[in-house]
């Protein structure tokens, strides 16, 4: 169907929007929302009609029609206050006010954007760099460096829709037994539906934590991850004992140790990653289940956060492994235990979380760039990746279906929205949330500002809310799909450090707010922060321990604390050195107190804390807990102070943290996607 929409023209089959400023491809359920206005024009559509039309009754969020409203008003450039196409209805919903018709359909093209023709190439470039913004503005560029070739409508279905939050689901050969972890109230369990609308039942282990279920390819056992605090282990569950929950425990993992699980092809061997310390890097293994024997498969040299994430071929028994050798590129890779080798595929230039094989051969299948609203197709080598399917809510955790027949290429995903929101005390209780994603709260040493990260324009920003002023604006990164790891101020603070997975960002908070330094490093950077104005402190693991550096901005120039220290942690009024054994000293005596705090280094961050003389740090026997102490080393407690593990800052006694507001997500298959 074509439409003419005010002066725009809408290809609704090829998701195209074109007007003055070139064409647009919209990303398919803008397209579909466009549509359903054009087929209504001048009426008032609520939102629970979208959600029944757009997007079929799936559960999501009212952002989530916010955010592709916002999308179809940046397209149609209808930003302004006054509305000229896309109106807000008060306490009702939208209307389409434009004038709307059915148009015949136009001479084909196969420009994404057309931008006019420039009187110089001056003019060219700059129309030609309007437009890729535009392009970017929309989505495509955005999700990948290279925009998927081929954007392919396709549709999306629940497998399962419950209130609890679930993920990580697992398709028995059958096509029909469905896995997936969720909460029971108390634990993450796994649970078992054997078909279609029944009810789910947890086939786990109680007392503890499960995730991470795989089926056997035959579906007589599946195999799982459980781990109370103290255990880590792998269990064995025969389908036929569901009910009873009987467990085997085949393999006693490295507590601290998250792993996806796969079987090769025979169900004879189990495919996992470990690590030999919670800061280690992860590693790639292989278990025989019938004599328990382990070996560590041959594979890319383990730094930073490792081997990350594996996925085995179900015909030819090959792993897919990713890894992060480079810090903000992902690089996957084929290993072959049989032959104890592995082969480079290809390298991102962004990070993925996860990828499996694709159901094509020459192709892998992976969520889009940080933060993924798209499944994506790449083939192996060089080449331009296609959109498999678009989701409104972010996609992770893709699994393929087993084919009904050699026509069926389907996958399924969990499909997430997740929303935290920053607490702080009463000094600072300040109107800063929004309805999606607010976090890595930092007081300021003054305590008269706060920054923080939030993805209310879509993407990851620092933003910072001036208290005296009352201001609040945005720091904008680099490049965007970067996920923000820490923040910090510098004592002055004149400056902002974030650290990211691809670098550390210095912005300049002096008159006008500016990016300064774009520090990227040869391995991940952790527990950075600032020793002075010019000199950060950071550590990373080399060759299979910890070391501590201080780095100048100025000149770059890397300086090593010794082989002794881990991490340092640093205030105006004290340092901190931790040794390779997590041992804190502060002007070379042993802190023994800190004996009661949890690791100080959870991911990337330093979860130790300075404020002036005292020492924060979440408590190793309740991580919802916070431990305080004073220049003597005199603890107190504050009971519940973070949600568990979560991001805190302190300052001048103040504290600001981050807890979940809500979560949802479901288990969702794709339709009809025939390679």
């Amino acid at each position: 169907m074509f439409w003419t929409i005010g002066e725009y023209r809408f290809d609704a089959n090829a998701n195209r929007l074109s007007g003055h400023n070139g064409e647009v491809l919209l990303e398919p359920k803008a397209s579909a929302l466009l549509t359903y206005f054009c087929e209504h024009p001048g009426r008032n559509i609520n939102r629970d009609e979208l959600l029944e039309a757009v997007w079929h009754g799936q559960v999501v969020s009212d952002n989530t029609i916010n955010r592709v409203i916002v999308l179809l008003r940046k397209a149609l450039g209808d930003e302004d206050k006054a509305r000229r196409y896309i109106a807000t209805v008060p306490k009702v919903g939208y209307r389409l006010i434009a004038d709307v018709a059915v148009a015949e359909r136009p001479a084909a093209s196969s420009e994404i954007i057309r931008p006019r023709a420039a009187t110089n190439e001056s003019n060219r470039g700059l129309l030609m760099a309007l437009g890729l913004v535009l392009l970017s503005t929309v989505g495509l560029v955005y999700w990948g460096t290279i925009a998927p070739s081929t954007v392919q409508v396709r549709s999306i279905t629940p497998l399962s829709r419950l209130p609890t939050t679930q993920s990580n689901a697992a398709v028995a050969k059958d096509g029909q037994a469905l896995l997936y972890t969720a909460s029971d109230g108390e634990y993450d369990r796994i649970f078992y539906v054997s078909e279609t609308g029944s009810e789910p039942q947890p086939v786990s282990a109680s007392g503890g934590d499960a995730d991470f279920a795989t089926w056997s390819h035959d579906g007589s056992f599946i195999v799982y991850q459980f781990f109370d605090g103290e255990r880590c282990e792998f269990h064995r569950v025969t389908r036929a004992q569901f009910a009873d929950k009987p467990y085997e425990v085949v393999y006693e993992c490295v507590p601290g140790s998250y792993s996806e699980l796969s079987l090769a092809p025979d169900d004879s061997t189990l495919y996992f990653l470990e690590r030999s310390a919670p800061t280690a890097p992860y590693a790639a293994f292989a278990m025989s289940l019938e004599q328990g024997s382990k070996r560590r498969l041959s594979q890319p040299v383990a730094s930073g956060y490792g081997n990350h994430y594996l996925d085995v071929h179900p015909q030819r028994g090959t792993l897919l492994l990713l890894s992060d050798h480079r810090p903000g590129k992902t690089s996957a890779f084929e290993l072959d235990p049989a032959s104890d080798s592995f082969t480079l595929l290809r390298t991102f230039a962004y990070s993925l979380d996860s990828a499996i094989w694709s159901h094509r051969d020459g192709f892998i299948v992976h969520p889009s760039r940080h933060p993924s609203y798209q499944l994506l197709e790449s083939p192996i080598g060089r080449g331009e990746s296609r959109v498999v399917v678009s989701d409104s809510r972010r996609i992770s955790s893709p699994r393929r279906l087993p084919p009904a027949d050699a026509g069926d290429h389907d996958y399924l995903f969990t499909s997430y929205l997740f929303n935290r929101d920053i607490d702080t005390t009463q000094n600072l209780n300040v109107d800063i949330n929004s309805a999606v994603m607010d976090y890595l709260p930092a007081i300021s040493r003054s305590g008269q500002q706060l920054a923080f990260v939030s993805k209310r324009s879509g993407y990851s920003q620092i933003w910072i809310k001036d208290f005296a002023s009352g201001r609040l604006f945005a720091l904008d990164p680099p490049d965007r799909g970067r996920r923000f790891l820490d923040l910090d101020w510098s004592a002055d603070d004149g400056q902002l450090l974030a650290n990211t997975n691809a670098g550390v960002l210095v912005y300049s908070l002096a008159d006008s707010p500016r990016l300064i330094h774009n520090v990227a490093f040869s391995l991940p950077a952790y527990a950075v922060g600032w020793v002075d104005s010019q000199t950060l402190s950071l550590s990373h693991f080399e060759n299979g321990r910890w070391r501590a550096y201080q780095h100048k901005l100025t000149t770059g120039e890397k300086v090593s604390l010794g082989e002794r220290w881990a991490f340092s942690l640093n205030g105006p009024d004290q340092q901190i050195l931790i040794d390779q054994s997590l041992v804190a000293f502060r002007e070379g005596a042993p802190l023994s107190p800190l004996k009661n705090c949890a690791s100080p280094v959870w991911r990337y961050q330093l979860r130790w804390r300075i404020d002036g003389e005292d020492i924060y740090c979440h408590a190793n026997d309740g991580f919802a807990d916070l431990l305080r102490f004073d220049r003597k080393m005199r603890s107190t407690r504050l009971p519940n102070a973070v949600d568990r593990f979560e991001f805190f800052s302190a300052r001048s006694g103040q504290l600001a943290t981050t807890r979940v507001a809500s979560s949802h997500s479901d288990i969702m298959r794709t339709r009809n996607a025939s390679g």
